[in-house]
């Protein structure tokens, strides 16, 4: 069974509110793009895919960055 057909992708603007639930979703993007052998892409089904798939990137970086600021700041003053 295809990746897509078991939890849909969202593919709208809004930012994801957890990182579990973005990397997740970007899991299933990244699966969702995979190429199948013998088939050409649907290129206007790709376009929401990465687009999307950016703004889940952005906001994990994000988050990572904001943890390593909080640990460096504890090592700075621990």
């Amino acid at each position: 069974m295809n990746q897509m057909q078991q939890s849909p992708i969202n593919t709208g603007n809004e930012p994801p509110t957890k990182f579990a639930d973005a990397y997740a979703e970007l899991q299933r993007i990244a699966a969702a793009l995979k190429p199948e052998q013998g088939k050409i892409p649907d290129v206007d089904a790709i376009e929401p895919l990465v687009k999307r798939a950016n703004i889940l990137a952005k906001y994990c970086q994000d988050r990572i960055d904001a943890v390593r600021k909080l640990v460096d700041e504890q090592q700075d003053h621990g």
